[in-house]
């Protein structure tokens, strides 16, 4: 700990932290933002495609934002996906179960990527079924 007894030390003291705390928070909040995206995803799961709709027309949706058209698209195995954009460049493909029930989902665009190799977000698919 610095001596505060000394004015001068008090001073660089604070200079320094003044320059860092910020920094370090832009830094923290940059790291926050990556993990949004599969906090996002894996919040749906196994939760009705019903209740994801009733959230995405919400005006500060970026779906709602973009005047996004609901777009899905059949599965072989009779589920089907629902699209939902997220960002510039970015959608979740959800697999919704013939029940209403999201069940898996994969990130697709470049905006999405937040990391290369195995396990990064655009790679990762959950199936609860």
């Amino acid at each position: 700990m610095p001596d505060f007894d000394n004015e001068d030390t008090m001073v660089k003291y604070w200079s320094v932290n003044t320059v860092w705390l910020p920094l370090y928070l832009i830094l923290l909040c940059g790291c926050a933002s990556q993990l949004s995206l599969e906090d996002h995803s894996r919040e749906w799961i196994a939760r009705p495609l019903s209740e994801l709709k009733e959230k995405m027309k919400s005006p500060d949706s970026y779906a709602s934002k973009i005047g996004w058209n609901e777009t899905t698209y059949p599965l072989a195995n009779r589920n089907f996906v629902y699209i939902e954009p997220v960002k510039a460049d970015c959608s979740v493909h959800w697999e919704v179960n013939e029940g209403g029930i999201i069940i898996g989902y994969k990130a697709k665009g470049n905006g999405c990527k937040q990391g290369e190799g195995p396990g990064s977000i655009t790679d990762l698919q959950i199936r609860s079924e």
